[in-house]
């Protein structure tokens, strides 16, 4: 673990496989951002918060499975877009899925998920909602991008801003699910934010001028599947021959990777979600 206090009561473990987890305590509870991924860590994860205090909430900030498969090991009212409790209900990943992931990921967690079960957010919203916790004030906002249900959470007391991974410092995530161009939109949106820390949803806790990078990959991926669009380039060509490089996905603080081939699924679909939504947008010009 490589847990680190940002601020005074706020706690940022950045070396989880899959998202970022956070703790930040209140005087009515702890209320934790995303779940961990491998149910070693969770389990880990759920040892950590009990020696700080009770948990009352556990926000996720999107659907995927790194950042919502370990709310079954955790206490808590879990909160988050209503998108994403449908998503969670009624699309869950299957439980082979489940099954062969822990075991490449996570072997000694295999018998931990005999019993699971997806466990979804009680507590929904739609645009904004403030969360008040023991003196602090959790401002949840809908911004889509990483997903169409993509959720920041601003602490403005303490000056800290929780992006999920509509900013990640490590790398770029998929677009399996993106919006697109509104992705971008959120990435320039934090360059300007007024706060003091950025917790992304994958890497190194970053300061807002700490975006522009992570942007301008973006905008450098999009802008080559353009311009292979503008030559007429078909769609499978583009997806044989571009990428991008996947840090989200491979060894992370000691933790195994994942196995090559949904590596490259998520990069195979993410160049078809940017090529047909430059179609759309072309379009609609």
């Amino acid at each position: 673990m490589a847990l680190q206090e940002i601020a005074h009561g706020v706690f940022v473990e950045t070396e989880h496989l899959g998202s970022n987890n956070s703790i930040v305590s209140t005087r009515e509870g702890l209320v934790l951002i995303d779940a961990p991924h491998r149910p070693t860590d969770a389990m880990r994860w759920r040892r950590t918060a009990a020696a700080m205090g009770d948990v009352a909430f556990l926000i996720n900030t999107d659907h995927h499975i790194d950042h919502t498969m370990g709310n079954y090991f955790l206490p808590g009212t879990i909160v988050s877009h209503e998108i994403t409790r449908d998503r969670l209900l009624n699309h869950a990943p299957s439980r082979q899925y489940v099954e062969d992931l822990v075991a490449v990921i996570d072997p000694e967690g295999a018998p931990l998920i005999r019993d699971y079960q997806v466990r979804v957010p009680t507590v929904t919203f739609v645009d904004r909602m403030a969360l008040d916790v023991g003196g602090l004030t959790f401002e949840l906002t809908h911004r889509p991008g990483h997903t169409p249900n993509s959720v920041y959470i601003e602490l403005k007391q303490l000056g800290i801003v929780f992006s999920g991974d509509l900013f990640c410092e490590l790398s770029l995530p998929a677009f399996v699910e993106a919006h697109v161009f509104a992705w971008v939109e959120a990435a320039r949106f934090f360059e300007t934010i007024d706060a003091e820390w950025i917790v992304p949803g994958h890497g190194a806790v970053s300061k807002p001028a700490d975006v522009t990078p992570f942007r301008q990959k973006m905008e450098e991926l999009i802008g080559e599947v353009a311009r292979g669009i503008e030559k007429g380039d078909p769609r499978e060509v583009l997806c044989q021959r571009i990428g991008f490089e996947d840090r989200i996905h491979i060894s992370t603080g000691g933790s195994p990777a994942y196995p090559d081939h949904l590596i490259e699924l998520f990069r195979r679909k993410s160049i078809e979600a940017i090529h047909d939504q430059i179609l759309e947008r072309n379009a609609a010009a």
